[in-house]
Order: C-alpha cells, then structure tokens, then sequence
C-alpha cells in the first residue's frame, strides 16, 4: 500500500530513543497588529468603572522587589498624568509620555485644567460626544486622604489607581500597605526595609523544623502604623479590623467603594487545593455563579489588619502560624503561598463572580513577581563530576534532595500560574500583564539579608547597613530587567519597560476618566467622603 502524504517519515540514525524534543521555533516578537492593539488598549477606556486590579506574589524578602516595580510604575503614571496635564500642546497619540519636551522641575499641575478640550481623554477613548468638565480635580494624597492635589510623585498612591489588590505572603503585606492602609509606594519600601531588618536580623533559632524567626515585629510595626494612621478613635491601640465594614451584606461593586484588598493564606479545612481569601469586602456568591468559577471561603473574616499580615506571611519553618478564632471556630492561619503563591487565579475568579454580566474583562490585571526561580532545580539531580555520584545510595539520595527543592521552587514562584492567566487573556497586550525579574534573584532565599553597602535613596549617600548587600542586589536586578530589550525566551509580547508605560497610560486614563464623572462614586474612592460611616484611614475592631 502506498504511504499516505499524512505519514511522517523519520529521517535515518534517529530512530532509536524518544522523538519528543524541545521547540525549536523561538518566541517571536509580536506583530504590527499585536503592537497596535496594545497601543490601542493602553489609550481606551470601555468604562470608567471597569476595575484595574493588582496581583502580588509571595517571596519573602524579595518582595522588595514587587516595590520597586511598583515605583517604577507610580513614576510612569507621574509622567502620563503631566502629559496629559500639557495635553493641549502636545500630539495627543504617543506611547512615552516623555516625548514631549518639559520643563524639569519635579512638579505637576495635576489636574489645573483651563480648557475644556484639555480633557479629551475619556471621551476620545469612549467614542463618545459627551460635553467635557469643566476642570478634573486630581487623586488626592497624604496620610489623612485629604484632597488636596499632589505635587509630588512620591505624594501618588496606588490606592488611587487600582480598585483591589490581592497578594500572597508578603504580596498580602505589600496589598495591606497600599491598599488596606492607603500608603504610598515610598511609605512601602520604607517600612519594608524596616521590618525586614526587624524580621530576617535576629534569628529565633537554628534548629531544624524549628520556626526560624520572631513574628512579633512584623505584628507591632502593623500596629504602630495603623495606630499612627487612625484619626478615628483618640489613643487608638493599633487592632483596626481589616474589613472596611463589619456587616456582612453582599458586597455590590456598582456602590460607592475604595480601593479594596484580599490576603490569600492556608487553613486547616481539609481542601488541599483552594486558598483562604482574607477579604477586606464580604463577597457571596449566587446561584448564577458560573460553575467554572473557583469557589473560595465566603464573606469577609473579622480579623484585625495585623492578624491578617501575620496570617498571609506565616511560612512553614520561617515564622509560627496563626491561631485566631474566627466568630465561633478556632482557625489556624498558614502562608498562602502553600495554596496559591501567585494570585493572578483567584482575582480573575474573583473578578467574574462579582462583575457577572457588567463586565467581560477588568480593564488591567497587573500581576507582580518576586523574581523568576532556579530553573536547574527541575527535580531531578545534577550529575556529580566524579564515580561517587553513581554510587545507588548517593545517586537516590541526590535524587530525593532534588525533588524537595524543586518542590520549595514551586512554593515560592509564580511563573506557572503566570502562563495559564495570559492563555485566558489571550496574551499579554491587552489587559493582562505580569512584570517579574528574570535574572538576579535565582539561588537567593526567601530570608535572604546580608550586610553590606547600599545607597540611601533620601541622602544619596552610601553605607555599610543590616541587609544592605540584599537590598543593593535587588534594586541592582530590578533596575536591570525594567531596562532590558525584548527576550523571545521570556518574553511574549513586549519587553517590560513597554509594558510598564501602557499599564500606567490605561490606570491614568481611567482615573481620569472616573474624575470626569464625578459624584459620590468619586468621592468616596478617593477619600473624600466616608465609607460606611467611617474613615478611609481604618474601620476599628471595637
């Protein structure tokens, strides 16, 4: 019989072993048509009210690093929101926001809108004819969320930007600083290197399977801060809840809101799969929730801000876990990181159940890593240069120790989770985008805080501190990757720099355009009137 054209031919001296290979076709960079519609998505605004949501994953230490990015990214809103202040005398259809000449001087107008075509943003984007405002006020600012304009980009909060922020272990905490205390991203790396020094300097104990460290400075920093913020309760003792409200009506996000946050952590409930989402909302779900929907805990735990910092960041071995009781069962609080250590999963979850038929997509989901892993540790041993890594024993020993680190690298990346997000999304040129180092923090440990030198950023100065080798290798590998061209085996749209600015074009113009609409919706996303009859700063526990 004649072999059929379908028939694949194996070419001679190959026919022996596996004919599975690795791709031999590199990630291409995207088309013209990609590139565009990305440029398109980052100009547009379907809905002012379309969430933009903020993933951050667990990593310990690293965590820093989600900080940096972050800053990065408050310094190209900075920059879109001048531009678009000057957006009268420039090409109003650029990507930078920096290609327009400026005056240097550190300081925006923000918002000093004298000309009603000087607002064309939101509705440009929108396609619509509706009349302009007549001038925008800006975010508001400062710890007491006052609204006064910001003229300052160390003054932006992110708060002002993204309606949730979700993280896992200190992605939780990063998400409780920004989000839940509405701090700025310098307030952030502040406290991080603090706490940090506090956490990781003084080891509690070297034994094995013994927790390593004392979980009582993260637990009073999270207090001062919160008692310092309060301008609610006079001497106020630091036990705010985590939850804005303690009713437990379903949470309607067509409400007036501020920007809101969930901790993912582990309990003991005997599902090995789903994380626990500590939520700051009470969120149900229905009878029409999609069956394909993950279904977490419901409502929002009465646990105050601290328990939930202490709760998200309780990895085994590091620090105890937390035991509080929760209206009338005893619960134990673990890392999240043993669930998801990515979030991106369980805000898209999330997402679908609470904007079910209002929305489609949010307008951006902006995952953030802790750095990419070791990819040697892939479970299987490297083989030792000599006769005594064949020995059986040694070689199953060898073997077995390589499958527990690969295990502690699937604990603490983000990268798989990361993959199956941008195949819902379809890719990463519209709304979904991750940013992650990809080279530098591969053999550093969760705990990683060596002394060294390391440049103040206030003084400009360097010294010799706790942590400051960490520190400085951080901020030397963040900086890197955020300036590094396009890498066809990392990336897979555009490299991070572009991402960066369309996500920050996208959050400006949709709290632009939110601005332009105004009302009560506004106000109270911004901090200008109250939530629930209490302060944006915190809702008490008694």
């Amino acid at each position: 019989m004649e072999e059929s054209e379908a028939t694949l031919s194996v070419p001679s001296g190959t026919q022996t072993g596996s004919q599975s290979r690795a791709p031999s076709v590199k990630r291409r960079e995207e088309t013209s048509d990609s590139e565009k519609a990305g440029r398109v998505w980052a100009r547009g605004v379907d809905d002012p009210w379309h969430p933009c949501i903020l993933t951050l994953d667990g990593g310990g230490i690293r965590g820093y690093s989600s900080l940096l990015i972050l800053k990065a990214l408050m310094h190209e809103i900075w920059e879109w929101e001048k531009y678009y202040d000057n957006e009268a005398n420039v090409e109003f259809r650029t990507d930078s926001p920096t290609s327009y000449e400026e005056q240097d001087d550190g300081v925006a107008s923000r918002g000093c809108l004298g000309h009603p075509e000087r607002n064309g943003s939101y509705s440009e984007a929108r396609g619509a004819n509706s009349a302009d405002p007549q001038a925008i006020p800006a975010a508001t600012t400062n710890n007491n969320d006052t609204t006064d304009k910001p003229t300052r980009e160390a003054d932006l909060l992110p708060c002002h930007y993204f309606d949730f922020m979700y993280g896992t272990s200190t992605g939780g905490l990063i998400a409780i600083i920004l989000g839940r205390l509405r701090m700025s991203v310098s307030e952030g790396l502040l406290l991080y290197r603090k706490v940090g020094d506090d956490l990781f300097g003084k080891r509690r104990s070297r034994v094995p399977l013994m927790t390593k460290y004392y979980h009582e400075p993260l637990e009073k920093a999270v207090r001062d801060i919160v008692s310092s913020r309060c301008s609610t309760h006079p001497n106020c003792d630091g036990n705010d809840l985590h939850p804005w409200e303690t009713n437990q009506n379903p949470f309607d996000v067509d409400q007036p809101r501020v920007c809101q946050t969930a901790c993912l952590t582990a309990t003991h409930d005997e599902s090995l799969s789903e994380a626990h989402l500590l939520r700051s909302y009470p969120h149900f779900y229905t009878s029409t929730t999609e069956n394909w929907i993950t279904r977490y805990n419901e409502g929002s735990d009465p646990l105050q801000i601290w328990q939930v910092s202490r709760a998200t960041t309780a990895a085994p071995f590091y620090f105890e876990m937390l035991k509080a009781v929760v209206g009338d069962v005893d619960m134990s609080f673990k890392d999240g990181g043993i669930r998801e250590n990515n979030p991106s999963a369980a805000a898209i979850s999330e997402f679908h159940s609470l904007y079910e038929g209002r929305a489609n997509a949010p307008a951006l989901l902006l995952s953030v890593g802790t750095g990419r892993p070791n990819q040697t540790h892939d479970g299987f041993a490297a083989p030792w240069p000599s006769t005594v890594g064949r020995i059986p024993l040694v070689s199953k020993f060898l073997e077995k120790r390589a499958v527990v680190q690969n295990l502690l690298i699937k604990y603490t990346e983000g990268e798989k989770q990361h993959k199956q997000t941008r195949e819902h999304a379809k890719g990463e040129h519209t709304w979904y985008k991750r940013l992650n180092v990809s080279k530098g923090f591969e053999h550093m440990p969760l705990d990683h805080w060596e002394k060294g030198l390391w440049k103040d950023p206030d003084t400009g100065r360097e010294k010799v501190v706790n942590g400051g080798a960490s520190l400085t290798r951080m901020e030397k590998a963040t900086e890197e990757e955020l300036n590094r061209e396009f890498n066809p085996e990392i990336d897979s749209y555009a490299p991070p720099r572009t991402m960066l600015r369309q996500a920050a074009q996208k959050l400006v113009l949709q709290r632009r355009a939110r601005e332009a609409e105004g009302g009560s919706r506004w106000d109270v996303f911004v901090g200008r009137a109250a939530i629930g009859g209490q302060s944006t700063t915190n809702g008490h526990a008694g």
